[in-house]
């Protein structure tokens, strides 16, 4: 079953609110096998909510609109559904009786405006909303289906579990399958460079895909199966993941919801070991991802913000001649930062960072971008140097991230050198 989404409202189109309803259906309906080729958003114009809708019937088997089942003028659906399946427009008496003792419950009197969301067009059926006033509509039309659902998202998604859900799983009968997915997140790996180590993999897919996606700081895989069972799907993605690992295990960190930060936290826990930070131009980020897991406390001690160099000095011990020899911004820098944070708080590991976030501070010694990221344990302590221009948020969030990601490789005992 192949399915087509349509938003209205000019509200989206103006970008005042954001639609959450699509991707929530798109999620949903991946889950039981119906694919999502395309979606629109299109504003309160019949004919160009028309115009869409006749696309869509053209090569999807089910349009489900969210939107435009309001009172209101600009409020279009029905109408077009009307339109676009040259079916008139009745009003449904229960739906009216209902609407009727849903105001008087209120001591209020339905306008007429109001009983226009009884209308259905001649041969649908109207959908129960439990949330609001404005009933679904699912109009049959030449062995094809348009259901309309309401805008705003509680509405939405208690009508789609309780009625579009189950009338799409009738539909499907036998042949309904799942969609199972499930996304490995890789560091220390670019996507070109991840493509090269699996194109086998990548272009012999059947019933289980695997597609590349590139986000700051990071790379993931998303492994997707379509299957008749839970069973079935997870031994798929099992399979896959396996085939996965004997590649590009070492830069898999974490499934799904593990984020850099789970990841780390969770290899502290494993080991009963603890953390502190040493942040200049990272400003407590680290710290603050840390410590936004559940459970941080059992493992993160504390952090420090050394960003003048007296604070360096002082709570970090780094000794006024490095300052001077090498700079704030320095290998030598970062490794006292680490050492002297591991110290202060008697943690078993510590990640200090310090460079130049920019836009002004650089030089051509040491231009905008420039980072030094330390980690220290009982050993000593490593030091990688990277140079990331960018806005200031964007650096700040890539540091922390290949910060984090430097902590995990050296709680697992993996090599590190070279540059970032």
């Amino acid at each position: 079953m192949k399915a087509e989404l349509v938003s209205v409202g000019t509200e989206l189109l103006l970008g005042e609110i954001t639609d959450t309803n699509a991707v929530y259906l798109s999620q949903h309906l991946a889950e039981i096998g119906v694919d999502v080729f395309f979606r629109h958003t299109v504003g309160d114009n019949l004919q160009r909510i028309v115009s869409v809708f006749e696309l869509a019937l053209s090569r999807s088997d089910v349009i489900i609109i969210c939107g435009g089942l309001g009172p209101t003028q600009d409020d279009l659906t029905r109408e077009a559904i009307a339109k676009v399946t040259g079916r008139p427009l009745n009003v449904d008496p229960a739906a009216e009786k209902h609407l009727r003792e849903f105001f008087a419950a209120r001591n209020r009197v339905p306008t007429p405006s109001n009983i226009k969301q009884a209308s259905v067009p001649e041969g649908g059926q109207l959908l129960d909303n439990t949330c609001g006033t404005a009933p679904g509509v699912l109009v049959e039309y030449e062995g094809k289906a348009l259901i309309a659902v309401p805008g705003p998202p509680p509405e939405m998604r208690e009508m789609f579990q309780l009625q579009v859900l189950p009338w799409l799983l009738r539909k499907q009968g036998g042949y309904a399958t799942m969609l199972r997915s499930r996304m490995l997140r890789l560091a220390d790996i670019g996507e070109s460079n991840l493509v090269d180590l699996i194109p086998d993999i990548l272009d012999a897919q059947d019933t289980t895909t695997v597609a590349p996606y590139a986000s700051p700081g990071e790379v993931k895989l998303r492994i997707a199966t379509k299957a008749a069972s839970e069973d079935e799907a997870t031994e798929a993605l099992d399979e896959m993941e396996a085939r996965l690992r004997e590649r590009i295990g070492p830069h898999i960190y974490g499934i799904d919801d593990e984020i850099m930060e789970v990841a780390v936290g969770r290899l502290l826990a494993e080991r009963g070991a603890t953390l502190a930070t040493a942040e200049s131009c990272t400003g407590g980020m680290i710290a603050s991802r840390v410590t936004d897991v559940p459970g941080a406390s059992e493992y993160f001690l504390g952090g420090i913000v050394a960003y003048s160099n007296e604070i360096k000095q002082q709570l970090l011990g780094v000794p006024e001649q490095t300052l001077i020899d090498h700079g704030a911004v320095s290998e030598e820098c970062a490794r006292a930062m680490a050492e002297g944070a591991r110290a202060a708080h008697g943690a078993d590991w510590a990640v200090a960072t310090t460079g130049i976030a920019g836009p002004g501070g650089g030089s051509e010694d040491k231009p905008v971008g420039l980072v030094y990221i330390a980690v220290a344990d009982a050993e000593g302590s490593v030091c990688l140097m990277g140079n990331w221009p960018g806005t200031r948020d964007q650096f700040k969030a890539r540091v922390s991230q290949y910060a984090l990601n430097m902590l995990r490789k050296r709680i697992l005992g993996m090599e590190i050198e070279g540059t970032l």
